[in-house]
């Protein structure tokens, strides 16, 4: 039986009125509109441990929803300190975690064995590759990509293959139908599901199974949701549905914060909230907690030129702050030269402190991670090339995932000539063909290897192979995902290939493979279920590296980080720099209406709104795209706000001075990756002549680009 902890004497010190009210409003619907910073998790997390403090309400009745596991662990961690808790509450996590869950619970109900495999985008990408190929449309004229998108769309706005083929207009519609049709097929048959899936086929079981909707919607009698404002179609259905029987639902959002349009998220959720649910309760959350007021005053004043249906202006108890500057600049290799220079001054007055650059677009990230390399200023990339999208790590989860999966076709076919094992791309075709004609998973091939008589004995010995190692290493796999990966790098031989290689990069993908199982390790070291299936661990392990997002990876130690504006969601930093402030690029050029616009201005705010102490807006008169030199003026949201910041224009900066302003001049010394030290002996534009001695003599370097460290 839970036990009931009492309530804390300095709740109500801990607390606002408005944040009180939403905690202890416990019955019925309710809509918590959050404005940024204004302490929403605490609320959220607060109202959690008074249900159960309170209400004696248990923790497996309580559904606690967010976007992002980053938030999701955070809420777990605050509520388990709150309630004393040894073990995380497990109903606290994603969409898509939940949906898993219910899922492997009730999956058979609609076709699915439990040990489904969940496919990435690459994953995704691949089996639509062969659905091209099966149907005859040439990879060449059309990307895979382009296809997985429109398939996308349409899963999203929950149309069927039959209903997109009915409703085809063009050409490439009825394509896309025809892909869809397919893809669907053969996701079935490899026994698993895309990311749209987990969501879309939870929303199939609730509304076909009157069994599964009665489970879901009992146990759960108090259901909340972070960040509503970004929900679809798909979401808003799912939540309806699982509160449909104690209407227990609350929503925490924030309109003026949603900027995924682009990804199906439907603003209207949240805006006609109280049209959906009868006798809904809204509560609003205007003071802030994180940033000083003259950020307030700026985002405020930005965000007023959107229609809103409720006036919102976040005010705050913080100092008034340090002003928020414009800064203009000539060119964005200026911009970024100049950004580099301030944040060596902050770090050098704090090394502590975190630093955020903005972008609107990911190319823009590439000037600035030149210069912070030139400065030997540590920095990551948020939403670049994930550790566990690099095609080594691909390649063993894809092995681990074909051995709790036998049907998975697309590990099946990954793994099968990894490392190289003499099957071809042709014998592959061979085996494909063969299961379309059975109605088949191609790698239920490796079960009827007496059928397989097309092939030759050479082959035939391989396949053989391949299944006795793959049965091999399934007798590892029951101990767990550490001995699994490290079984699976010995007995392929995949680890020795690389040994062999003897490559740079070959000894990083050995590194990344120890961390593989590093990681194998601590989620072993964590796992909290008592399994009787020996394969569960495993099944579960990769279910959780699957659900793993780009913000996931960000640890304290990580300083400076660029990111796109929509990858800052959810985060804050003391010191922002918002660059690219220039019409056409932001907002984008791709945005050509009122709706469009209004998106792109809540983005703003967002980005604007993660700023603590002090934020920067910065723009350029030119920028080269696409080859060329573009002339853009200032973006209309820094006109929108004029009379709330402080204006600097800088005009062609130096190299020298950008990188060096107190040393780099002639006579003083730098060092050079390659020739080590040296002395400036002449100074003429960007370029620089430095003197590296008896060794190396003479040489003539651009300072912008030269990979040069001034003493």
């Amino acid at each position: 039986m839970q036990e009931i902890v009492q309530i804390p004497d300095n709740w109500n010190n801990l607390v606002n009125e408005k944040q009180k009210e939403a905690i202890e409003h416990t019955h019925g619907p309710l809509l918590i509109v959050a404005g940024a910073g204004s302490g929403k998790t605490r609320v959220l997390t607060y109202r959690y441990a008074h249900l159960v403090m309170s209400h004696s309400v248990n923790y497996s009745n309580i559904l606690a929803i967010t976007f992002t596991n980053k938030a999701a662990n955070e809420m777990k961690e605050r509520i388990s300190k709150l309630l004393d808790l040894d073990i995380y509450p497990k109903w606290i996590s994603t969409f898509h975690s939940s949906c898993v869950k219910i899922l492997r619970t009730h999956g058979h109900l609609i076709g699915y064995k439990t040990n489904f495999t969940i496919y990435d985008q690459s994953d995704s990408s691949k089996l639509i590759r062969n659905c091209m190929r099966d149907n005859g449309v040439d990879l060449k004229q059309y990307s895979p990509r382009r296809f997985q998108a429109s398939i996308s769309g349409l899963k999203n706005m929950r149309i069927s293959p039959g209903e997109a083929i009915e409703s085809a207009e063009s050409f490439f519609d009825v394509k896309v139908a025809e892909i869809y049709t397919s893809y669907e097929k053969k996701l079935m048959l490899a026994n698993s599901m895309d990311f749209d899936d987990l969501l879309i086929k939870t929303v199939d079981l609730l509304e076909t199974s009157q069994e599964a909707l009665n489970y879901w919607s009992s146990k759960f009698k108090y259901i909340m949701v972070d960040e509503y404002q970004d929900t679809n179609l798909v979401q808003y259905k799912l939540i309806e549905l699982l509160s449909s029987k104690h209407k227990n639902l609350c929503v925490v959002g924030d309109s003026d914060q949603s900027i995924y349009a682009f990804r199906g998220a439907d603003i209207r959720n949240i805006q006609e909230f109280e049209k959906d649910f009868q006798n809904a309760k809204i509560i609003t959350l205007d003071k802030n907690y994180r940033s000083s007021q003259k950020i307030l005053d700026i985002a405020n004043a930005v965000i007023s030129n959107n229609p809103r249906s409720q006036d919102k202006k976040l005010w705050t108890d913080n100092s008034e702050g340090l002003d928020v500057n414009v800064v203009e600049f000539s060119s964005e290799r200026d911009e970024a030269k100049w950004i580099t220079s301030e944040i060596k001054e902050i770090l050098a007055k704090n090394k502590k402190t975190e630093i955020a650059i903005f972008y609107r677009t990911n190319n823009q990230s590439r000037i600035f991670e030149e210069e912070l390399r030139r400065n030997s200023i540590n920095y990551k990339v948020v939403g670049n090339v994930r550790f566990y999208d690099r095609k080594e790590i691909k390649d063993i989860l894809s092995y681990l995932n074909f051995l709790v999966n036998p049907d998975d076709s697309v590990s099946f076919e990954r793994v099968l000539n990894v490392p190289k094992r003499g099957i071809g791309e042709s014998t592959l075709q061979k085996l494909r063909d063969f299961s379309n004609n059975k109605n088949s998973s191609v790698s239920n091939s490796l079960d009827n290897l007496e059928e397989l008589d097309f092939l030759s004995a050479r082959v035939l010995n391989k396949l053989k192979e391949f299944k006795d190692l793959i049965i091999d290493l399934k007798s590892h796999a029951i101990k767990g995902p550490s001995e699994a990966i490290i079984k699976t790098l010995e007995l392929t031989g995949y680890k020795n290939q690389l040994i062999k290689d003897g490559t740079l990069e070959s000894q990083m993908r050995i590194e990344n493979l120890d961390e593989l199982i590093n990681s194998a390790f601590e989620f072993e070291n964590l796992y909290e279920e008592d399994v009787e299936d020996p394969y569960v661990v495993l099944r579960d392990y990769l279910e959780s590296l699957a659900l793993f997002t780009n913000t996931d990876s960000i640890e304290d130690e990580d300083k400076v980080l660029l990111m796109t504006l929509h990858n800052a969601k959810g985060l804050e930093f003391p010191y922002v720099f918002m660059t690219g402030m220039e019409e056409n690029i932001f907002p984008s050029q791709k945005s050509e209406n009122d709706f469009e616009i209004q998106e792109e201005r809540r983005l703003c705010y967002v980005g604007m709104t993660r700023a603590e102490e002090k934020l920067f807006l910065t723009y350029s008169q030119t920028r080269t795209l696409w080859g060329g030199t573009t002339y853009n003026l200032k973006s209309r949201f820094l006109d929108e706000a004029e009379s709330y910041f402080k204006e600097i224009k800088v005009k062609n900066l130096s190299s020298l001075n950008s990188l060096a302003p107190d040393n780099g001049k002639v006579g003083n010394t730098v060092t050079h990756e390659k020739y080590g030290k040296g002395i400036i002996e002449e100074i003429s534009g960007s370029e620089i002549t430095i003197n590296f001695g008896e060794e190396w003599g003479v040489k003539y370097l651009d300072a912008e680009w030269a990979p040069i460290k001034f003493d």
